[in-house]
């Protein structure tokens, strides 16, 4: 990094260390224990690292068959920043975000590094310890450090009670469990604006009113929360990953309704979709580290430069590279080759499930490609792969060419599988699972390599995601179907796992359908298109794959947003509403980028 390096922070996962079966290598080969110096421990049958005596060889690390154990060397000054610690030998946060009035406060970084961590401390559910863990914390403490800083005042009124916060949590599928009732009686007893019915039009929960919330779907459970938290008369709006569950159509709705409440209010919001997050807010700050071992807040930046800081990995202030390569997307939009020939082809095709019915245009997906599909929740785009893998059958047409082996990975993970991610692997792909192709190509990029010794139904929601897109990329298939691959997973991953799909795709000269919500996925990931359009649970209708431009043009003037593309980068965004470009490449009826 450039500097002098003074502070070690040593990160043990409990999760995955098991001392019971392994050796206690960590501690034989530690030096420092071999001079007679403990600075690795086993403490009622748990190793316990002494950062003070530590000297960061690494050794520990690369001895833990494991890879439980996490040596950081960090810049001298950061020692000083350190804002809270959950305790020894875990996850520790350094600086936090800055909100500001009237302004919409994006946060963007990797899952593990401690996004959710400071915006409970800036809704007050965690008091910052500043690395005392096995102290009592208090709020008296937090308000004079950061006397003569700017968060002084924010929380000096945040634990006087002059602040009103309305808190939106990550986790909206344990709602079921907290609250009771019909959507509209939720609501009603919530709103202390008198807007409900503006805030229902405005989040498109017309139909769910007279739903309970146990047979919600996972957007509308979503907005259930973001109409929850905007009803409240609040000081402070804090929201993590509100576009979660929602297709592109709802995403833009809860951007604009999250954009109209920073009127004199704090909004900060925590999210993974890029797109999302570049269209609605006004600043960046930006979280990097070491995911269950550290996270740092960077300043404040304008949107467009904070965002370009994640992407290239290094912050040209502070002078500090995180990543060692940066992310970069291709800037033409690719069509299939004419000679190429199909490898799925079928008729117009119909299904009727009560009053819901889908039908799809006759097409065919061909070799080598990689099909991205759009369209709104609640419109048919599962079940037309459930009709090509055989799960449901076809009321009207056929498939005329159909291949032989299908590998496909649904919307809805099982997580009852009792074995390690190893077992599963192998399970499903066989012994080419961990062949040296597949390490490269698949298990390293995708960041679950060092997983492979952890049990399948311990893993998070991201992990294992990235688990199953691997596993169904691994099957011996003729097509590959992919339903929402970026689901749960953080932005830098889901942009590797796009990367890695379309790459192993064509390195292997196979077909592909994948079905997603997020833009730059769908943009970084597809040769041509399929647009779903309709009235959601109602009547749905696909196109036949187009060429890629034809596609998004005809998805995002359905939606009513332009692309641009990112000088810098080449990553898409969405044009701010009414803005000189958005009103031009409208009037031109080009919604996709301008070549």
């Amino acid at each position: 990094m450039g500097r002098k390096i003074v502070l070690r922070v040593a990160v043990i996962d409990r999760e995955s260390c098991n001392p019971d079966r392994c050796t206690h290598e960590c501690q034989r080969f530690c030096p420092p224990v071999r001079m007679g110096i403990p600075a690795v421990e086993f403490i009622d049958g748990k190793p316990i690292i002494n950062e003070a005596l530590c000297i960061g060889c690494g050794i520990c690390v690369k001895k833990c068959p494991f890879e439980a154990i996490t040596i950081v060397n960090l810049p001298q000054e950061l020692e000083e920043e350190i804002v809270h610690q959950y305790g020894l030998n875990e996850f520790r946060l350094f600086r936090l975000p800055m909100p500001q009035k009237n302004q919409v406060l994006g946060i963007i970084g990797r899952n593990g590094t401690g996004k959710s961590t400071a915006i409970k401390i800036l809704a007050g559910k965690i008091i910052p310890n500043f690395g005392e863990y096995d102290k009592e914390a208090t709020t008296d403490k937090v308000i004079e450090y950061y006397r003569g800083q700017q968060l002084y005042f924010y929380f000096k009124d945040l634990y006087s009670g002059r602040l009103r916060i309305a808190y939106k949590p990550q986790e909206v599928y344990l709602l079921p469990k907290i609250i009771k009732g019909k959507v509209k009686t939720i609501l009603k007893k919530l709103d202390e604006t008198g807007k409900v019915d503006e805030v229902v039009e405005a989040l498109d929960l017309r139909n769910a009113l007279n739903k309970s919330v146990k047979e919600l779907s996972g957007g509308e459970m979503q907005r259930l929360a973001i109409a929850a938290a905007g009803l409240k008369e609040a000081d402070v709006y804090l929201l993590d990953e509100p576009s979660s569950y929602n297709d592109v159509y709802q995403r833009m709705k809860v951007a604009r309704f999250i954009r109209n409440l920073a009127k004199k209010k704090y909004v900060v919001v925590v999210d993974h979709d890029l797109a999302f997050l570049d269209y609605l807010s006004d600043v960046i700050s930006v979280v990097y580290g070491t995911p269950g071992a550290y996270g740092i807040f960077t300043r404040t930046e304008s949107v467009r430069t904070g965002i370009n800081i994640f992407l290239d990995g290094f912050i040209p202030a502070d002078n500090i590279r995180f990543r060692e390569k940066p992310i970069v997307f291709t800037t033409v939009a690719l069509s299939h080759k004419p000679e190429d020939y199909p490898a799925l082809k079928y008729t117009g095709l119909r299904k009727k499930f009560g009053k819901f019915q889908v039908y799809i245009e006759e097409g065919e997906i061909r070799q080598g490609e990689v099909v991205g599909i759009l369209g709104p929740n609640a419109i048919g785009k599962t079940t037309f792969f459930r009709m090509l893998v055989g799960e449901i059958p076809i009321d009207d047409g056929e498939i005329l060419i159909k291949p032989e082996k299908l590998a496909y990975k649904p919307q809805y993970l099982s997580t009852d599988y009792d074995g390690t991610v190893q077992d599963f692997l192998i399970e499903k792909a066989g012994s080419k699972a961990l062949s040296e192709f597949s390490v490269d190509a698949l298990l390293k990029p995708l960041n679950i390599y060092n997983l492979l010794e952890r049990r399948v139904k311990n893993l998070s929601g991201g992990e294992l995601q990235k688990v199953f897109v691997a596993a169904t990329l691994l099957m011996d298939a003729d097509l590959y179907l992919l339903d929402e691959p970026s689901a749960f997973i953080d932005v830098e991953d889901r942009i590797e796992v796009a990367l890695a799909i379309n790459r192993f795709i064509k390195l292997n000269k196979k077909p592909a359908a994948v079905i997603d919500h997020d833009l730059i996925v769908i943009d970084a990931i597809s040769d041509r298109i399929i647009v779903f359009d309709g009235e959601p649970a109602v009547n749905g209708h696909a196109s036949p794959p187009m060429h890629k431009r034809d596609g998004m043009n005809r998805f995002l003037s359905d939606v009513d947003i332009t692309l641009r593309r990112d000088r810098h980068s080449g990553r898409p965004r969405i044009n701010k509403p009414n803005s000189r470009l958005d009103r031009e490449q409208k009037e031109k009826k080009e919604y996709y980028y301008v070549a």
